[in-house]
C-alpha cells in the first residue's frame, strides 16, 4: 500500500444545474400533488448527507406519494470483503434507526449523530430514523460496472456526466442508449411544433410520443447508471420507457424518476430483461414496471417506489393476443405508497400464466382506498384467465389493507363484459406483518378463486392466518400455519 489508503468507493459529482433545496416545506408538499410538474424536482438532499473515506457523496432528494421527499446516493464500491465503510449523517434528532431489508452484506451502527455502514458487498438499503418513514435515504452500493459500450460505436447514444435537455429519443434495431454516471437525461415539455399522438385521453390531457421508445425492433439497450427526469413534463405528457413488439430488450442501471405516466413499460414484447434499475415516482398513473401482453420477461434487483403500481404484469389485448408467460421478478425492493406492491393486475383479457414472484422484499404498502389493493396481488377487472402463480420467499414488512389479495372484480376500467378466472396460485414462505388479511374473493359461482395455496404464510404475532373470502372461492389449501375458523 506504500502509506496510501485504498481506494474502496467510486461516485459520480452532481451535475451542475441540479441545486440544493431552497424551500423544503414546499419541496416536501410536491409528492401530495399527484398531478403537478416541477422542474426542479431532482435537488441535493437537505435531509442527509453521506460520506466515503472523508470525501462527500452526492445525494439526491426526490418528491414521493407520502412521506417525502426521498433522498438517494450511489457509489461503487472497489473492493469486495473488505469492510469498506460509509458515514450517514441525518440533518436533525437522530434517536433511532431502521435499516431495511437486512443483509449480510451490510453491518451498521450508531455512533452520536452518525450511521456507520460497513458494507462487505453490493447491496441496497433504505434508513429510516425516529420510528417514522419521513425522509428516508435509500443507499445503492454498486459493483463497479462492467460491460460499457464504446464511446465511438455508431449505434450507441452516449451520455456523458452532466445535465442534458432532451425532447425524446427514438432507438432503432442493434441501438444502446448509454447514461454515465453524472449524468442527466431531463425531459423537457413537447413544443407547439409537435402534434400530440392522443388529443385527449381518458383524464382529457394530451399524450405524445414518450420519451425514450422503440417499436418493432430487436437488440435494444438502455445502460449506465445516470439519471432520467420527467418531473417537468406535464401530467401524462409522455411515458418514461415504452418498448412496442420489440424483442431481446435490455434496461440495466439507470434511476427513473418523476414520471409523467407509466415508468417502464413493455406491450407485447420477447425476451425482456430489466435489471438493477431504480423507480422513484409520485404522480397518478406514475406505474413501475408494465409487462403487458409480454412472454419471456425477467424483472431482477430492482428498488421502486411509485404513484400506482410497482410491478404488474397485465394482458390488456383480448385473445388471439399473447396475454403473458415465462415471467420471473425477484430479488426487487417494492415501496408501495399508492396502489399495489406485485402481482397480476386490473384490465387483464387474455391468459396469463407461469409467472414467479420471489425473494423480493416489501418495505411499506401503504395503500387503504379500494378494496382490491394490496401487497401481493392476483386482481382483475376483465375477462382474463390467470393460472399457475406463485409468489415465494417474500417479506412484506409493513402493510395497510392486505397482504394478499386475489379479486375478481369489474369497474370504471373494465372493458369486458364478464368478469374474469383466477386458478392454480401458490403462496409459499411469505410473512405478513400483523393484523393484515388475505383476501380471496370470487365474483360469482361461474368466475370464481380457487385452487389457492397458502404454504408457510405467517403473521407476525399470530398463530393463524387472517382469511378474508367470500363464497366465490373453493379449493383453498392452508398449511404450515393455521387458518382462523
Amino acid at each position: 500500500m506504500n502509506g496510501k489508503q485504498d481506494v474502496l468507493f467510486r461516485f459520480a459529482a452532481a451535475p451542475k444545474g441540479v441545486e440544493t433545496v431552497r424551500e423544503p416545506l414546499s419541496f416536501m408538499r410536491r409528492g401530495a400533488d399527484a398531478h403537478g410538474a416541477y422542474p426542479d424536482s431532482l435537488a441535493i438532499s437537505q435531509n442527509w448527507s453521506v460520506a466515503a473515506q472523508g470525501s462527500d457523496v452526492p445525494v439526491y432528494a426526490v418528491p414521493v406519494t407520502r412521506c417525502g421527499p426521498h433522498s438517494f446516493c450511489r457509489v461503487e464500491l472497489l473492493a469486495e470483503g473488505c469492510a469498506a465503510a460509509l458515514r450517514l449523517k441525518f440533518s436533525g434528532m437522530l434517536h433511532e434507526v431502521r435499516i431495511t431489508p437486512q443483509t449480510d452484506a451490510l453491518q451498521w451502527r450508531k455512533e452520536g449523530g452518525d450511521i456507520i455502514c460497513k458494507l462487505a458487498a453490493p447491496c441496497t438499503f433504505t434508513v429510516e430514523v425516529n420510528g417514522r418513514m419521513y425522509t428516508p435515504l435509500t443507499v445503492f452500493v454498486e459493483a463497479s460496472e462492467q460491460n460499457i459500450p464504446r464511446r465511438e460505436d455508431p449505434n450507441v447514444l452516449w451520455f456523458g456526466p452532466g445535465l442534458h435537455r432532451v425532447s425524446s429519443l427514438e432507438l432503432h434495431t442493434g441501438q444502446t442508449l448509454y447514461l454515465a454516471s453524472g449524468a442527466v437525461l431531463k425531459a423537457v415539455q413537447p413544443g407547439k411544433e409537435e402534434a400530440p399522438t392522443v388529443a385527449g385521453d381518458w383524464a382529457g390531457v394530451p399524450n405524445y410520443k414518450d420519451f425514450i421508445r422503440a417499436q418493432d425492433s430487436e437488440d435494444i439497450k438502455v445502460l449506465g447508471r445516470g439519471i432520467v427526469d420527467l418531473s417537468e413534463l406535464e401530467w401524462h405528457a409522455r411515458r418514461t420507457l415504452c418498448f412496442t413488439r420489440c424483442r431481446r430488450v435490455t434496461v440495466d442501471g439507470p434511476v427513473l424518476l418523476g414520471a409523467a405516466h407509466w415508468t417502464a413499460a413493455f406491450f407485447g414484447c420477447e425476451d425482456v430483461t430489466v435489471k438493477n434499475l431504480a423507480i422513484f415516482g409520485y404522480r397518478e398513473n406514475s406505474d413501475g414496471i408494465d409487462l403487458v401482453n409480454c412472454i419471456r420477461a425477467q424483472v431482477s434487483r430492482c428498488y421502486i417506489r411509485t404513484g400506482d403500481d410497482a410491478v404488474c404484469i397485465k394482458a390488456m389485448e383480448p385473445p388471439p393476443a399473447v396475454g403473458g408467460r415465462d415471467i420471473l421478478v425477484e430479488h426487487c425492493t417494492v415501496w408501495n405508497d399508492k396502489v399495489r406492491a406485485l402481482g397480476i393486475a386490473g384490465e387483464s383479457r387474455g391468459e396469463i400464466y407461469n409467472i414467479i414472484f420471489r425473494r423480493c422484499t416489501v418495505l411499506h404498502s401503504l395503500a387503504d382506498w379500494a378494496a382490491e389493493v394490496g401487497a401481493l396481488c392476483v386482481v382483475l377487472c376483465d375477462a382474463g384467465t390467470v393460472h399457475d402463480i406463485v409468489f415465494e420467499q417474500i417479506d412484506v414488512l409493513d402493510e395497510r389493507a392486505n397482504g394478499i389479495n386475489c379479486m375478481l372484480f369489474r369497474d370504471r376500467w373494465s372493458t369486458d363484459t364478464q368478469a374474469g378466472h383466477i386458478r392454480a396460485v401458490c403462496f409459499r414462505d411469505i410473512t405478513l406483518p400483523k393484523n393484515v388479511p388475505v383476501r380471496l374473493w370470487g365474483y360469482d359461482a361461474a368466475h370464481r378463486v380457487e385452487d389457492i395455496l397458502l404454504q408457510n404464510v405467517h403473521m407476525e404475532e399470530a398463530e393463524a392466518l387472517w382469511l378474508d373470502s367470500n363464497v366465490y372461492t373453493s379449493e383453498i389449501q392452508v398449511r404450515g400455519t393455521r387458518q382462523n375458523e
